[in-house]
């Protein structure tokens, strides 16, 4: 529930990037490419709460890794450098049980939580076209009452003769 309001706020925060998008294509590479250009992309809290489930999921994971190669362990595995180093630690975790489990429980959970958004979405889109339809047959009925009142009152004031 509260993966899901975070990824509302951060939608309706972009809604008007996303709406202006010209295709569905246009849309998906807004979201991919968020962060490279929206300033605000670390300052959402849905982002603040990726971050930290990452941390909490892989923290001790890079940790021992960068221990480990740092002081030699791995050595072999890595050249000189700071950058082989990262890339190193990185490819370490990646291939790690805790980074595959928390990917599995992350695309899990999102699945649930897009699927539920889509759901209140298509609710809410059907609410507004019953609401549309119950306007539209109101202004209808109240159209034709008018004009059969006005029937009426015009036939009632002509007096056949005979």
């Amino acid at each position: 529930v509260e993966l899901q309001s975070l990824l509302q706020q951060l939608l309706r925060s972009i809604s008007d990037r996303i709406s202006a998008a010209p295709s569905t294509e246009c849309a998906e590479e807004i979201l991919l490419h968020l962060e490279e250009t929206d300033k605000n992309f670390h300052n959402y809290d849905f982002v603040k709460y990726l971050r930290q489930y990452v941390e909490n999921s892989l923290g001790t994971v890079v940790e021992e890794e960068t221990k480990n190669l740092s002081r030699g362990d791995g050595q072999h595995a890595i050249g000189s450098g700071h950058d082989t180093l990262i890339h190193a630690v990185t490819r370490k975790t990646r291939a790690s049980d805790e980074y595959q489990q928390m990917m599995q429980t992350l695309k899990n959970t999102m699945t649930l939580v897009v699927e539920s958004l889509i759901g209140k979405f298509e609710e809410d889109q059907m609410r507004k076209e019953e609401m549309h339809r119950d306007k539209q047959s109101s202004q209808s009925n109240s159209q034709y009452n008018d004009n059969c009142s006005d029937s009426d009152s015009s036939f009632n004031q002509v007096r056949p003769a005979f």
